[in-house]
């Protein structure tokens, strides 16, 4: 039986998350043996999720066992009470909270490698899994043997190794174990995998389930790819601006791309951000048809911090500002800054015609046209201009002291206000 021991080297600290199951135990019984050598020190986590009656006799049994071979050992209880009752997935919810604490005791410890003893039959069993539930287009299709967690690298060094040789080398060396008797239960997805379904296909002498590791070794050389455009694309067509948490890119551009690049390149972007919950590819599916269609302006998604917003020929993620900008009066020349907006006002403004007011516009706000009879609607004028909806309510407008709008942001400046009024839009710089 192979334990790939390229993950760590003789210098790490490692730890083992053991839960007492045949696979575990048998990496723990390599380990202290075999592999004693490569690692400078070894430490394991156990979680008891209290929901099984044997979980506290197992979480004695490791108590017992990492006391006899001098090991140090940590235990975590769950209590999943809350998630049983609204009939959640509690798989999921148990792997999450499993791994928060992996986190923080991996940051507690000081460790460089945190092991789990996933094998190639679960490695099938995640490829069919990923496959038949629509989890297949954006990721990678199996587990990694070796990924990153920030702080610490978690690997899985029994990935090549199978159920059948495990369980070989328990017998040999008659390593003690508990077995889940949860995993018979088929009402679980992953057991009715493991149990029913995999094993079928291997009675038809036709068929091999060991032919979802090489459609996995094809996939992640097409995701890479993939990823790859979608870095190219957000390298040389995305702009950034620190300054106001935007980020713009060409709506056209972005179309041209291959469906899988256009769902990369969000799925990057988004990385960065600190959205309620991730994008569902049925989401993007809606996003995507709507920026084929004729809609001008729209938000796609919006959360207290982030907008995802369509406007005229751009696709925009953009920070959240909510607050209305308040209104400043001004009663002598000087330069103003107005949201993203600076305002310079010079000697040359006529004294009269103070105090000036910024703000922004209001409904039904109009402006005298210059060199023409008649007004126009600062709404129209935006409309007319593209401006996106979220600059609309940012966007300065001034008024002197007869009530009179003599500007409105770099859109609109009376002729007579040439010499004394000078507005710049920093966020175009």
């Amino acid at each position: 039986m192979r334990v790939n021991t390229e993950g760590w080297n003789k210098s790490n600290h490692i730890v083992l998350a053991v839960s007492t199951g045949v696979d575990s135990m048998v990496l723990l019984h390599q380990l202290i043996t075999h592999l004693a050598d490569s690692y400078t020190k070894l430490t394991c986590l156990h979680v008891n999720h209290n929901i099984r009656p044997a979980a506290a006799e197992e979480e004695q049994f490791i108590k017992g066992y990492c006391d006899k071979h001098q090991i140090p050992l940590h235990v975590q209880h769950l209590d999943l009470s809350a998630v049983i009752e609204k009939g959640n997935s509690i798989e999921s919810a148990a792997r999450a909270e499993r791994y928060h604490w992996f986190d923080d005791m991996m940051t507690e410890l000081k460790a460089d490698v945190l092991l789990t003893a996933h094998h190639q039959d679960d490695q099938i069993e995640t490829i069919f899994y990923r496959l038949m539930t629509g989890r297949s287009t954006r990721s990678s299709l199996g587990m990694t043997y070796l990924s990153s967690r920030g702080h610490y690298n978690l690997c899985k060094p029994l990935l090549e190794a199978t159920k059948s040789e495990i369980r070989n080398y328990q017998t040999k060396h008659n390593v003690p174990y508990y077995e889940d008797e949860s995993n018979t239960e088929n009402h679980y997805v992953r057991n009715d995998i493991r149990n029913r379904i995999l094993p079928d296909i291997e009675s038809n002498k036709h068929l091999s389930t060991e032919q979802l590791l090489k459609l996995k070794d094809w996939h992640d050389e097409q995701l890479e790819v993939v990823r790859n455009e979608a870095t190219t694309f957000i390298s040389t067509f995305v702009d950034f601006c620190n300054d106001d948490n935007e980020v713009t890119f060409s709506r056209k551009q972005f179309l041209n791309l291959r469906h899988s690049v256009k769902m990369a390149v969000l799925d990057k972007l988004f990385a960065e951000l600190p959205l309620d919950k991730s994008i569902t590819e049925k989401t993007y599916d809606e996003w995507f048809q709507q920026l084929t269609e004729n809609v001008t302006q729209c938000t796609l998604y919006a959360t207290h911090e982030w907008i995802i917003h369509i406007a005229y020929d751009k696709f925009i993620i953009m920070a959240n500002c909510k607050e209305k900008l308040a209104p400043t009066k001004i009663d002598q020349p000087g330069a103003y800054n107005y949201g993203r907006y600076s305002i310079d006002i010079t000697n040359e403004f006529p004294t009269f015609e103070y105090p000036i007011v910024i703000r922004t516009r209001k409904d039904g706000d109009k402006f005298e046209l210059n060199g023409m009879k008649g007004h126009k609607k600062i709404s129209r004028l935006l409309i007319d201009e593209k401006v996106m909806q979220t600059e609309r309510n940012q966007m300065p407008v001034i008024v002197n002291a007869y009530n009179e709008i003599i500007a409105v942001g770099t859109l609109y400046l009376k002729n007579r206000y040439n010499q004394s009024i000078f507005i710049r839009n920093m966020g175009e710089e």
